[in-house]
């Protein structure tokens, strides 16, 4: 085997497996070329340094507003099929993020899945991730931007010609509030986590003693409006129309993975965070998707609100409709904001493996760089806001499509973790997903029928969704050869993981290798011992003349002594 170790800038990396003997063959020899770069590392002071209180506050961050608007029309088939369907994308995240938290204990370098499939599925497999992840978080971010302005000028009877200054103002409030100094950043998480996770403790706690499943969770019979209907529809309108409403409570929680070098031990901090959001925000969401439809005056109402929860509230509290939608404010401004930070750590890091234009000048600038790509990224998805808001079918459909090509970026991770547990059986120092290998296919088999029920024709979208993510994957694709394919870099944490993963799966193929020649060997070996074995049995076996007492020689063959 040859291989390459210094580590001056400008290294190329060359990986040539070979065996060892002429009975191991494990693979075809293959060749990683790529240059290792010196990039600016930031730096992070030990104080402003994030824990794991601060890894879960974001992720609630991030996630919650997702939990309390626009999933209760999916009620309209029933309440079995939503809360079963509901359920399984459920713990499709649970089992998804174990497996992201136990990754993180094995790849420490910010990077996120963009960084996971660079090291395990080669580098145009790592390029088309990245900015298939940085366009789902870009556009959650605009779609949280655009309900954000819709519910301004609502609630304070504007026009709505004012909404793109409001995008405006939102924009710039989020690069301000993450380029803030960590110490002061990461406690603001903690008090904005309070306020997006609030409504939801008071309204599961506050509504519990007026719920009544038996009495409100049915629908009437439209023929004879007195039958209870628990469940209408078929596969296609009862499960793949709503699939996509199934993961408002979870997705982009797997962003907290970009987030590794702002925290003081990544390998622990991030496994627990991750675990600590995922846990919350399954409780709330099973809560609330049991709560929503139980209360008078029923389900049928329930699936028509704008705000789900108002109704709980102003039972419990007295809460008008209006205080309703400002309460649930600040986790909408939060969702918003949130995915500006990984975004901003995302672009840095496509920047620094020589992917982006350098004319954008966003390589080798540490902690200047971030707010920079931040910028960046926000000016994206306001041009994103502006297309929604000339084209209302784009508008509609942009939801879609960042759920689209966020299950590409989950099922890439999942393969990734998969490679990690078999082909590269790379130890983990922290967290071990607890559902293996055949909870991380369950989840891919999920996703998967996610990615169909967007591209399938079943959102009445007229596929601008699919479309959408099919050109810019193109574009995608033509850039990687035209531009980026010969120039692109790596750094050195990242020559680190590859150069360890490609000794670590060369070893284990010459293992393997060793092990079926001693196999072969030892099957010949006893293959022969009974053949042999045969053959003496065969000649100790034979009559002869001594035995029956005939006479040769002239001499009397001896008797055989009497026994008992």
């Amino acid at each position: 085997m040859v291989a390459s170790t210094k580590g001056a800038t400008g290294q190329v990396i060359k990986v040539h497996p070979q065996p060892t003997t002429e009975a191991a063959h494990p693979e075809t020899p293959t060749t990683i070329t790529c240059k290792v770069s010196d990039v600016a590392v930031a730096e992070v002071a030990p104080r402003d340094c994030a824990t794991a209180l601060h890894v879960c506050c974001h992720g609630l961050v991030c996630v919650m507003a997702g939990q309390y608007y626009g999933w209760n029309a999916a009620l309209a088939t029933g309440f079995v099929p939503y809360v079963a369907s509901q359920l399984v994308m459920s713990a499709t995240y649970v089992i998804y993020m174990s497996c992201a938290a136990e990754i993180c204990g094995k790849i420490a370098f910010s990077g996120g899945t963009y960084g996971l499939s660079r090291v395990t599925l080669g580098y145009y497999c790592g390029y088309m991730v990245g900015f298939l992840e940085l366009l789902e978080y870009t556009a959650s971010t605009a779609v949280s931007v655009l309900f954000i302005g819709e519910l301004v000028t609502g609630e304070l009877g504007w026009d709505k010609r004012w909404e793109p200054l409001i995008w405006l103002v939102c924009y710039a409030s989020f690069v301000a509030f993450y380029s803030l100094p960590g110490r002061i950043m990461w406690n603001a998480s903690i008090a904005l986590a309070l306020l997006c996770y609030a409504p939801a403790v008071l309204y599961i706690f506050g509504t519990l003693k007026f719920a009544n499943l038996g009495q409100f969770g049915y629908l009437l019979d439209p023929v004879d409006n007195a039958t209870h209907v628990w469940a209408s529809g078929d596969i296609s309108s009862a499960y793949f129309a709503w699939l996509p409403y199934t993961t408002w409570a979870f997705a982009g929680i797997e962003c907290l993975s970009l987030v590794t070098d702002m925290t003081t031990t990544p390998k622990t901090t991030i496994p627990r965070g991750i675990l600590g959001a995922v846990a919350l925000l399954f409780f709330s969401n099973v809560g609330m998707v049991c709560l929503v439809p139980s209360l008078p005056p029923g389900i049928a109402a329930a699936t028509t609100a704008l705000y789900p929860l108002n109704n709980g509230l102003a039972m419990a509290y007295g809460i008008s409709a209006s205080v309703g939608a400002w309460l649930l404010f600040p986790a909408h401004m939060g969702m918003a904001a949130g995915f500006v930070l990984p975004c901003g750590r995302l672009i840095q890091a496509l920047a620094d493996s020589t992917l982006l234009p350098p004319w954008l000048g966003l390589k080798n600038l540490g902690h200047r760089g971030l707010t920079r790509a931040m910028v960046l990224s926000c000016g994206f998805g306001y041009i994103l806001c502006l297309l929604s808001y000339f084209s209302r079918e784009f508008c509609r459909a942009l939801q879609n499509m960042f759920l689209l090509v966020g299950s590409m970026c989950y099922v890439a991770q999942l393969v990734g973790f998969i490679l990690l547990r078999t082909t590269y059986k790379a130890e983990s120092n922290g967290f071990k997903a607890p559902f293996g290998l055949t909870g991380a296919i369950f989840a891919m088999v999920v996703y998967g029928l996610l990615a169909l029920s967007i591209i399938g024709g079943f959102q009445n979208d007229h596929g601008t969704a699919g479309f959408a993510a099919l050109g810019y994957c193109l574009v995608l694709t033509g850039y990687y050869y035209y531009a980026c394919k010969d120039r692109q870099t790596i750094s050195k944490d990242e020559y680190a993981s590859i150069f360890r993963f490609t000794i670590i799966k060369f070893n284990n193929l010459k293992r393997k290798a060793a092990r079926e020649a001693k196999r072969k060997r030892h099957f010949w070996h006893k293959m022969a011992s009974m053949l042999r074995s045969a053959s003496k049995q065969g000649s100790t076996n034979r009559v002869s003349y001594v035995n029956v007492g005939v006479h040769q020689g002239g001499h009397k063959a001896p008797a055989h002594p009497a026994t008992r």
